[in-house]
C-alpha cells in the first residue's frame, strides 16, 4: 500500500505543470537545522545511479566522507538514497525537479531529514538543506544568494550584524558553529 501511495505522489510530481514539479515552501535557517535528523560538513565522493528492484523506481545513491558531524550520529562516511537520476548506459532515467544533485569532490555542509521505510533520505527542504563550501581568499566559506541576515532572522545567537549590507557569504567553521548553537537549543 505504501509504495502504491508513493508511487501515486511521485507520479504526480512528475506530471505537474506550471512553477514546476515539486514545490517546497521556503524556510529559514532554524528551522532547517531544528528538522534534520543529521547534519555534516563533507565531500561528495560517489553518485551511483540505478533501478531498484524492490520499488523499480529510478534511485541515486550519494556517499559522502565526512570531515565534521554537526548533529545526530553520523559515521565516516554517510551514504543517502534519494528518487531519480541518470542511468548508466543510455537509459534516459528519471529526473525529479527540486531533489538535489551532488557533484563528486565538491564539499557541502548538508542537512537530511530522516530515512523513510524505503530508505529514502533528501536533505531539509530539498536543496534547502544543501549548502555548497567556496574555497576563497580568505579560506572555506558557504555562500547562498539569500542574504544570511533574513536566513537567520530568528536566531539571535547568529552574531549577525542587525543592518548594514546583506550577509551573502559565511566562513566555513561560523557557519557550522552557528548551525551547531542551535541544534544544542533544541538538545
Amino acid at each position: 500500500m505504501i509504495k502504491k501511495i508513493f508511487a501515486g505522489v511521485m507520479l504526480a510530481l512528475c506530471t505537474a505543470t506550471g512553477a514546476g514539479a515539486a514545490t517546497v515552501r521556503p524556510m529559514l535557517l532554524d528551522e532547517i537545522i531544528d528538522t534534520a535528523a543529521v547534519a555534516f560538513h563533507g565531500t561528495c565522493i560517489a553518485n551511483r545511479t540505478e533501478r531498484e528492484a524492490a520499488t523499480n523506481f529510478i534511485v541515486t545513491y550519494t556517499t559522502f566522507e565526512v570531515r565534521d558531524a554537526i548533529k545526530g550520529n553520523v559515521a565516516g562516511t554517510h551514504v543517502i538514497k534519494q528518487i531519480g537520476g541518470t542511468l548508466d548506459g543510455g537509459e534516459s532515467g528519471m529526473i525529479v525537479h527540486g531533489v538535489p544533485r551532488f557533484v563528486v569532490g565538491q564539499e557541502y555542509v548538508v542537512f537530511l531529514a530522516g530515512v523513510s521505510s524505503l530508505g529514502f533520505s533528501s536533505p531539509v527542504g530539498l536543496t534547502q538543506g544543501k549548502f555548497a563550501v567556496q574555497e576563497g581568499a580568505t579560506g572555506k566559506s558557504i555562500a547562498t544568494g539569500a542574504d544570511f541576515r533574513e536566513l537567520t532572522a530568528r536566531m539571535p545567537q547568529s552574531g549577525l550584524p542587525a543592518t548594514g549590507p546583506p550577509v551573502r557569504q559565511l566562513r566555513l567553521e561560523a557557519f557550522k558553529e552557528m548551525a551547531r548553537s542551535q541544534a544544542r537549543l533544541r538538545e
